[in-house]
């Protein structure tokens, strides 16, 4: 091959310019240190995981206030030291709440929804998809 077309085939420019792979960040990066160092325990969960858990860690105080909600023992309960929690609703919770700004009493009403629904039968994924809906539309009418 000559030196032609090995230059070519490497281009500085091209790598830089290139796109980076998987999801881009939501956090800025003082914002993604604090929250490491919050789960600094689990050094082996990924950049994900951390995420999920921070939302899901943003909505315990609510939750743990308002436990008189019918049904929230099925999804979310705190026994002692454990936690027993249905983590993808509680992370829809979490990024109602921090993410999109959503108030306590937003957040208490779509838990009872949540608990509700999931008394009544419907899957995990299946709340957790109307939670994401109702998010994203900013509308209890999805």
């Amino acid at each position: 091959m000559n030196n032609k077309n090995q230059d070519a085939l490497i281009s500085e420019s091209a790598s830089e310019n290139k796109r980076r792979r998987g999801r881009p960040t939501v956090f800025q990066r003082d914002r993604m240190e604090c929250m490491e160092s919050l789960c600094a325990a689990n050094d082996y969960m990924t950049h994900r995981t951390h995420v999920a858990e921070y939302y899901r860690a943003s909505v315990f105080g609510i939750l743990e206030d308002h436990n008189d909600i019918p049904y929230l023992e099925e999804i979310f309960r705190i026994d002692g030291n454990a936690c027993i929690q249905k983590g993808e609703i509680i992370e829809q919770l979490g990024r109602m709440h921090v993410q999109d700004g959503y108030d306590e009493d937003t957040i208490i009403y779509a838990a009872t929804l949540a608990a509700r629904f999931y008394h009544n039968g419907n899957t995990v994924k299946e709340i957790a998809a109307y939670l994401r809906r109702v998010r994203k539309a900013k509308s209890w009418d999805v």
